[in-house]
């Protein structure tokens, strides 16, 4: 009888992430101790889970600072539009009067 030899946990890791060759694949169904390996790496780890949380929770403070960015574009452009009128000026005319950039980059 013939010792088994088993993927080490770096192609067992490859296999669960893209699939892997066919051996491997036959493999783990016929070994147990492999397909618990499998498991094990498929669970992530408590560190891991509290990264991606941290990385994909927005900031407490997000709705507040996003209103005001609306708010204060929708207060611009009232301003804008106020400017236009008292010039008598069309809106992108106003826009263009009271803009810092060069025409270039428009």
């Amino acid at each position: 009888m013939r010792s088994r030899l088993h993927p080490s946990k770096r192609k067992l890791a490859a296999w669960l992430e893209s699939g892997g060759p066919e051996e491997v694949d036959a493999h783990v169904i016929d070994c147990d101790r492999c397909a618990e390996s499998i498991e094990a790496l498929a669970v992530p780890t408590p560190v891991l889970s509290d990264a991606l949380a941290a990385v994909l929770t927005p900031p407490d403070d997000l709705v507040i600072r996003l209103n005001g960015r609306i708010a204060s574009s929708l207060q611009n452009r009232a301003d804008m539009k106020m400017f236009a009128e008292l010039c008598g000026v069309s809106f992108p005319t106003a826009q263009l009067l009271l803009t810092d950039r060069p025409l270039d980059d428009r």
